[in-house]
């Protein structure tokens, strides 16, 4: 946080646009920072006042003889770049500029953000905003902004941190978490961010001592992987990042580019970026507060094991539903426990999993064998995690729970969630003190702790597997750069087509290591080359000027004879030259074709936000009619390779269905893994590569056709 310690504990605030309008941005500022006793300087700035709220009011910044850490400026954007540029010539460190009025509104609103940045910058100055709600350090009382954000009640003080394009909204997502007790160390609304970014101040939160778990609402960023990194960092220094990315839709894509003018990228990008960094995505109000009180609790599960207890057969059966389908699966428990529960549950209840204590179990007077039961379950090493259903037990019945399940979660560190329905505020208060989380609902309980266990193994996936892939990834960067990059480069250099042919493409990937079909590329006039192929053959156009072959019916199947090959191969440049007129044609590709195994989709595209990302799915048939697909952020290894594989709806068809073969899935994961490292090499180069169909095959994976677009 060294980088804005001036910022987050400034012993200096201007408070520029102060008003006798207690609306106005500035006014809510001063008056916040008095309510709250902010322990430094406040200088209001406004020239048609002697003083403010009893404060000596200055008529402009230049005016100000002591230093100034942060100056908020809350007039209308056509004033701020004068503001600016005297906090410039002030050498004041940071400023907020809650006004709108700039990129989001059009040309013109663009033009005022780049002048008044273009300011900052020359200077050393760092800016807030603008179109924002300014931020609020709660722990130094510094409430440097207006609107939600500053006004009562106040947030109490924690070690959650927020992060927010979105200034009110974001501070929905606090004022929920409030709702169950979730403190808070700083609330930061970013608006526009022309300036400090949000993965900017990710990376100062991750630096701070005091903050343990971060919150973010994004809209969208102009650099994804510097989220990537960031994500990684936090999951090095164990400190959860939790993400809500808004405009996952056309039409909140639409919405989010008129809100704050940010750079919205492909929702499945994201989705693939915050698996790969251990990143928890949130999708909902409750679920932000869920998943911190979870990992307030500091434990996480050993696996995806679980138990559920309770006197409720239908909550049992609901926190069933929503565990197998986020993942988890129902621990057996050993004999030993059985035995053990035995002895405390009636005789007409269930010592299986799940456990039915029977109605009427969780009452006052019964917390010895509650206390047995609970810890039976919890000792039992099938068991990763539990929960307890209060459901709708009286209010005393919760504070039995409460009283009995934190001396059990002392000795284990095996999460234990509470499942109650029946308002009881100081039971819940006791058990998420003790790190039993209390939830309304097991299917949200369900969810935060298959969270919990995706969020551990990304962990251990971090330290285990992190040292070993970026040493691979820098020594296959570094070879891949060498060998790769330059025939592209010389390509470029000559000017030739943006397209690679499907020939010259099919080379380059034998050339890093992907097998492709056996190919004869066949000019005009020359003979029909049956006998070096066996048949069945493929017979297609040579063009890089037609990326859709069969659509102009530039492609012929299943050639067995010589006169049928001659045929097709006149066929193909007929329909080529009548359909694609100004084509450039080399002339025609006769493939052996593949007849065994699964066709799949591959590639990658080198996005705006993300640089290149590798793609797989389905192919053939099922391309479009499943929409099967799963992505990663290149460069990645072979373990990441097979994640996307298994993501796959058509996985199960790799391992072999209705007597057929098993197919080389670790074929499939090198191939993906080499596309991505080749993608990464050349990102300055290309901008497409497909493989369209990548056949997974019983031994091997082959490639029966290639594109390279160039930049």
């Amino acid at each position: 946080m060294k980088q804005f310690e001036r910022l987050f504990e400034p012993r200096a605030i201007a408070v520029v646009g102060v008003s006798e309008d207690p609306a106005r941005p500035g006014s809510q500022t001063v008056n916040a920072l008095l309510r709250n006793h902010y322990p430094g300087t406040i200088y209001p700035v406004n020239p048609k006042y002697a003083e403010h709220e009893g404060l000596k009011c200055y008529p402009s910044i230049s005016s100000i003889e002591g230093d100034i850490d942060v100056a908020l400026i809350g007039v209308p954007s056509r004033g701020v770049v004068g503001v600016v540029e005297e906090c410039a010539q002030k050498r004041v460190p940071f400023v907020v500029v809650p006004s709108g009025g700039f990129r989001e509104s059009g040309p013109e609103g663009a033009a005022l953000q780049d002048k008044m940045v273009a300011i900052a910058r020359k200077a050393g100055m760092r800016i807030v905003g603008p179109n924002c709600l300014g931020y609020v350090n709660i722990h130094k009382d510094v409430y440097a902004g207006f609107g939600s954000i500053t006004r009562p009640p106040n947030l109490a003080k924690g070690s959650v941190s927020l992060v927010t394009q979105s200034g009110g909204f974001g501070y929905s997502i606090a004022l929920t978490c409030a709702q169950y007790g979730i403190g808070f160390r700083n609330v930061i609304a970013t608006g526009n961010e022309a300036d400090i970014d949000t993965v900017e101040f990710i990376e100062a939160l991750l630096d701070d001592t005091g903050t343990r778990i971060i919150l973010a609402y994004i809209e969208g960023m102009p650099n994804g992987r510097a989220l990537l990194e960031a994500g990684r960092r936090a999951l090095a220094l164990g400190k959860p990042l939790l993400v809500w990315k808004g405009g996952v839709t056309d039409e909140g894509a639409r919405a989010a580019a008129t809100h704050t003018a940010n750079l919205t990228g492909s929702y499945d990008f994201y989705q693939a970026l915050f698996k790969q960094a251990g990143i928890v995505e949130v999708r909902e109000l409750h679920e932000a507060a869920d998943y911190v009180r979870a990992f307030q609790s500091g434990r996480l599960p050993a696996g995806r094991r679980v138990a559920v207890m309770g006197g409720s057969g239908g909550s049992a059966i609901a926190f069933a539903d929503a565990a197998e389908q986020s993942g988890l699966t129902f621990a057996k428990l050993g004999e030993d426990t059985q035995r053990r529960l035995a002895e405390v549950v009636p005789a007409i209840g269930s010592v299986g999993n799940p456990v039915d204590f029977t109605a009427g179990y969780i009452v006052p007077g019964n917390a010895e064998r509650l206390t047995k039961a609970v810890s039976a379950v919890l000792a039992d090493h099938a068991v990763d995690a539990a929960c307890l259903n209060v459901a709708t037990s009286s209010a005393a019945g919760c504070r039995l729970a409460a009283e009995v399940l934190p001396g059990l979660v002392r000795g284990t560190r095996k999460p234990l969630f509470v499942f109650q329905s029946t308002p009881a505020p100081d039971a819940v208060e006791a058990l998420d003190k003790a790190g039993v989380p209390a939830l309304p609902s097991p299917v949200r309980v369900a969810r935060c702790i298959a969270m919990l266990a995706r969020y551990r193994e990304a962990r251990e996936r971090y330290v285990s597997d992190e040292p070993l892939l970026r040493q691979a990834q820098h020594e296959r960067g570094v070879a891949q750069h060498q060998r790769d990059v330059s025939p592209l480069a010389l390509s470029l250099s000559k000017g030739e087509r943006p397209v690679v042919s499907e020939s010259d493409a099919k080379a380059e990937l034998r050339r890093i290591g992907i097998a492709t079909t056996r190919d004869v590329l066949v000019r005009e006039g020359e003979a029909a080359p049956f006998e070096a192929l066996s048949p069945p053959l493929a017979v297609k156009i040579a063009s890089a000027d037609i990326a859709h072959k069969t659509e102009i019916g530039g492609v012929r199947l299943n050639i067995r004879t010589r006169e049928e090959l001659e045929a097709a191969m006149r066929d193909v440049v007929t329909n080529a030259r009548t359909m694609a007129p100004e084509a450039r044609i080399d002339g025609v590709i006769v493939s052996g074709m593949v007849t065994e195994g699964f066709e799949l989709i591959a590639g990658a595209v080198n996005d705006a936000v993300f640089g290149p990302v590798v793609v797989v799915g389905a192919g053939g048939i099922y391309t479009e009619i499943m929409n099967d697909t799963a992505c990663r952020i290149a460069p990645f290894d072979e373990t990441t390779a097979r994640e996307m594989i298994d993501e796959l709806r058509c996985r199960r068809i790799l391992d072999g269905a209705r007597g057929r073969p098993a197919l080389d899935v670790d074929a499939i994961a090198r191939a993906l893994a080499t596309l991505s490292q080749y993608a990464w090499a050349n990102r300055e180069a290309i901008v497409e590569i497909d493989v369209n169909p990548l056949f997974a095959l019983p031994a091997g994976a082959v490639a029966a056709d290639a594109l390279i677009i160039l930049k």
